[in-house]
């Protein structure tokens, strides 16, 4: 080594030539070929030592050697807080327009950061510890804004997007408090029954596994099935089928994998909450934008990838394995990509839970954002999903107990869809955005029955006993104006026109003559066109009106609605609003429900409904909301709905408003009603110090009227049955009931390296009412050879109380250069569980149920980067 050279250039020229590393520094040496982090800091130091004792007869320079090798060897003691960015953008909520100029504050540092948006609307923290934290947003004519438990980790840069709501009057002259405190909805228009999902406060809700739809559980006026299984939903006491699905504004079909014909439901979404943005939950009285649905509004947005940096991500759980990544398309681009992959399967979980069959599901969802200089922003989004289900039958004829070892359960569910989105800003106060979607679903669900080829044979063969089929391809156009007239009005109008082509079939077995007949077989095509228009005034500070109408005609049956939508706000003071809410709602049915096969007594084939019309539903709800604290939210909701023109059964107690699926479907006419009343309760305390929670109460009561008007209760009246006596006389009464409360805690952990890691703990302890069930009528079932009900009392027993609870534990590990998740989730802890279903078994001549799985442990590993 020459005199003129350094000390420190002969270490890096020497740790390039025996090492191959590129690059030094005190904290993280990076390879040329990438190995795990962990394993790359020891082997560098123990390298770091043997330079440093072949380096010590170079005298002059062993202050310089003992001080990297303390500096080194000491790393995992010396307090080092890791830190991350913030970055986010500001724009206007209705007309999408970036704000210049916002003030941007960081609430949890002291003391506080400020920054300020640009002319695009962006705005940048770097050098921020990891760990959540909070911002106020504050803008001259504009709303404040209030954002808390932002989750920075030293990996991947937190993201945020902020719509803003003019107002009315100068923030100075009020108490300053966020006007629009988080947990509001997107939509402006949305006076009641709106629920909002804060995405990074839902992903710690326990018992979620990663499935939106089965987060939506925790809110108040949305029961679960109780089920592993299943994540159907009732909202308010409606069957799940009543729930539309909306992406980026355009209905798609049931995006759940293990979906059954008919419903809306399945077993997991085909999309995580890795892609998801803040998305809006409705429960009732939705505003006019919405229509064909009678229930509820899931209204999904997925979230822009990161524009200025490309991250990635991968989980490795018992589940299976999970991809994603993000980032822009080129260096200082405003374009991006977001993806999302997943490859999983129950396989590990059935050797604990010994489930009834093995599911295998894999899927993808993917978001591009292309924004342009003068044609505005241009996106592409899309998820599909495929996913198989087999029971498999028993070949050894000494290992049957029952008739079901002898079938052969088959269920497929294919989904995907594709669409484009423009939206273009014409001018400062208006935006007009279009959209074209096209999707593809198919779902099988059949049966076969292991059995002999003759009555004397030992031959086996498996018979067809049962086959549902259905594809169908909607395509869909939407297109839509907004424009702000003033800081107290703004309209919004659209249209949209749905084309689907369909195929279904559908086949059962009599067991009495050994055949199978033809329940549905049809090939056809449908459209459906609705528009809509809906305004909101402010005609002073304290009080606000929406109001719209919706159009539906749906070409099959030439039926038709127009709707009427109203919502008023009145804020009673800075922290409380009481609201008000009414809609007039309908939906088709689906379309093998109309083509439903009835062999009439001379042979011939009659389709009796076909010329079914809409259902239609009224909602009124009035509302109640408190800040309490900056962090902490009452709300309440009183809600009435009649249901009218309910298809019932011709003769006898049957109603679609218990359908979770598509089954035995029956000759109709629209002359049911029904009828949802309850109160909805929670209080609601978001991250603050690590910790949150939700309580929520639900009493309510369904029940519908059979075509000759009497009233039961619906399958979807959880609770208890109440009963007074006076005499000879008695009186029943059933009320619904569920209550949850979730709570979760995070700590910072290894202080001794500066508190870089968080430990969380998630609980969420459920009380749902018994389940109403309809008696199994066991000599209808033997002369028929198969299940038979007595429909003379629907639904006039009930299940066991559940009580159930689910647990997750999070341990974040922030790293120099990557972030490591380990998660152990376990759904319904105690074993909780209720029969699935109940059915006659021909050959033990009684009555068998299948209780539903009943704990479903999960663990995982997710390293950013």
């Amino acid at each position: 080594m020459s005199e003129s050279m350094s000390f420190w250039s002969f270490l890096k020229r020497y740790l390039r030539k025996k090492i191959n590393l590129r690059s030094l520094n005190n904290d993280f040496w990076l390879p040329r070929k990438p190995s795990f982090p962990v394993i790359l800091r020891i082997t560098t130091q123990v390298s770091l030592l043997g330079i440093i004792l072949r380096s010590m007869h170079h005298l002059r320079n062993f202050a310089i050697v003992l001080g990297i090798a303390l500096v080194c060897l000491t790393q995992g003691l010396i307090a080092q807080t890791l830190q991350g960015t913030l970055r986010g953008q500001v724009l206007d909520r209705s007309t999408r327009q970036p704000i210049e100029g916002a003030n941007v504050t960081l609430l949890t540092v002291i003391p506080s950061l400020n920054a300020t948006s640009d002319e695009e609307g962006f705005f940048l923290f770097e050098n921020v510890a990891v760990g959540r934290h909070d911002l106020l947003v504050e803008f001259d004519s504009y709303q404040s804004f209030a954002r808390s438990g932002i989750m920075v980790t030293s990996a991947k840069e937190a993201v945020v997007r902020i719509g803003m709501d003019p107002t009315l009057y100068n923030l100075d002259e009020v108490e300053l408090l966020p006007d629009r405190p988080r947990g509001n909805p997107n939509n402006e228009m949305a006076s009641v029954s709106a629920l909002s999902f804060e995405i990074e406060e839902t992903r710690k809700f326990a018992g979620g596994l990663d499935d939106p739809t089965r987060v939506a559980a925790n809110f108040p006026g949305i029961i679960a099935t109780p089920f592993i299984s299943e994540n159907f939903i009732s909202v308010r006491g409606n069957s799940n089928r009543g729930l539309l699905y909306q992406v980026e504004g355009i209905p798609i079909p049931n995006p759940n994998h293990f979906a059954r014909i008919g419903s809306s439901g399945g077993t997991f979404t085909i999309f995580s909450n890795q892609v998801l943005a803040n998305s809006d939950f409705f429960v009732g009285a939705f505003p006019a934008e919405y229509g064909n649905a009678t229930s509820g509004v899931f209204d999904i947005q997925f979230r822009t990838g990161n524009q200025q940096q490309r991250e990635y991500a991968l989980q490795l759980g018992v589940l299976g394995l999970d991809l994603a990544a993000e980032g822009p398309f080129r260096e200082g681009g405003k374009a991006s990509y977001l993806v999302n992959a997943r490859y999983q399967t129950l396989d590990l979980v059935n050797r604990v839970i010994d489930y009834l069959s093995l599911p295998t599901y894999h899927d993808l969802a993917f978001k591009v954002h292309l924004p342009t200089e003068r044609f505005g922003t241009f996106e592409v989004f899309g998820m599909g999903g495929i996913s198989d289900r087999l029971r498999a039958e028993e070949y050894d004829p000494a290992q049957w107990e029952e008739d079901l070892d002898r079938f052969r359960l088959t269920l497929e569910s294919d989904m995907a869809t594709v669409g484009a989105t423009h939206t273009l800003l014409l001018g400062s106060q208006t935006v007009w955005r279009t959209a074209l979607v096209g999707s593809y679903a198919n779902q099988v669900d059949n049966k076969q029955y292991l059995d002999y080829s003759t009555s004397d044979s030992i031959d086996l063969f498996l018979r067809q006993r049962e086959i549902n089929e259905y594809q169908y391809q909607p395509l869909t156009l939407h297109t839509s104006l907004t424009h702000r007239f003033s800081t107290r009005m703004t309209i919004k109008a659209g249209a949209m026109m749905t084309q689907t082509q369909h195929d279904y079939l559908s086949r059962d077995f009599d067991y009495v003559d050994s055949v199978l007949f033809t329940r549905g077989d049809a090939e056809g095509q449908t459209r459906t066109a609705q528009g809509y228009v809906q305004g909101q005034w402010k005609p002073s500070t304290f009080l606000t009106f929406n109001a719209g109408l919706h159009y539906l005609y749906y070409d099959l049956t030439q039926s038709q609605s127009l709707e009427p939508r109203l919502g008023m706000s009145v804020r009673l003071s800075p922290r409380q609003v009481l609201s008000f809410g009414y809609g007039l709602h309908s939906r088709t049915e689906h379309w093998a429900t109309y083509q439903t096969q009835i062999q009439g007594e001379n042979g011939t084939v009659e389709m009796p409904n076909i010329d079914l019309d809409l259902i239609r539903a009224h909602h009124l709800v009035m509302g109640y909301q408190a800040i309490l604290s900056d962090h902490l939210r009452f709300r309440s909701e009183v809600y009435y709905q009649y249901l009218f023109d309910v298809p019932v059964e011709t003769t006898g107690t049957y109603s679609v408003l218990n359908l979770d699926e598509l089954n035995q479907l029956r000759s109709l006419t629209n002359a049911g009603t029904g009828r949802n009343y309850g109160v909805d309760l929670g209080l609601e305390r978001f991250s603050r110090a690590g910790l949150y929670y939700m309580l929520n109460a639900s009493l309510f009561n369904s029940t519908y009227t059979d075509i000759s008007g009497q009233r039961f209760n619906t399958a979807y009246n959880s609770g208890a049955v109440l009963r007074w006596s006076n005499g000879a006389d008695t009186l029943s009464y059933g009320v619904g009931y569920k209550m949850n409360l979730l709570m979760g805690k995070e700590f910072r952990v290894g202080k001794k390296k500066g508190g870089n890691d968080m430990l969380g703990l998630n609980g969420a302890l459920s009380i749902v009412g018994g389940q109403p069930y309809t008696r199994l009528d066991i000599e209808a079932s033997r002369l028929a050879r198969e299940t038979r009900y007595d429909e003379s009392a629907p639904y006039s027993l009930r299940n066991q109380p559940l009580f159930v609870f689910d647990f997750t534990l999070n341990w974040t590990r922030n790293h120099p250069r990557y972030t490591g998740i380990w998660s152990v989730q376990i759904k319904n802890l105690f074993s909780s569980t209720v029969p699935e279903y109940r059915e006659y078994d021909a050959t033990l001549d009684q009555e068998v149920f299948l209780a539903g799985a009943s704990v479903l442990p999960v663990m995982s590993y997710k390293v950013e980067f």
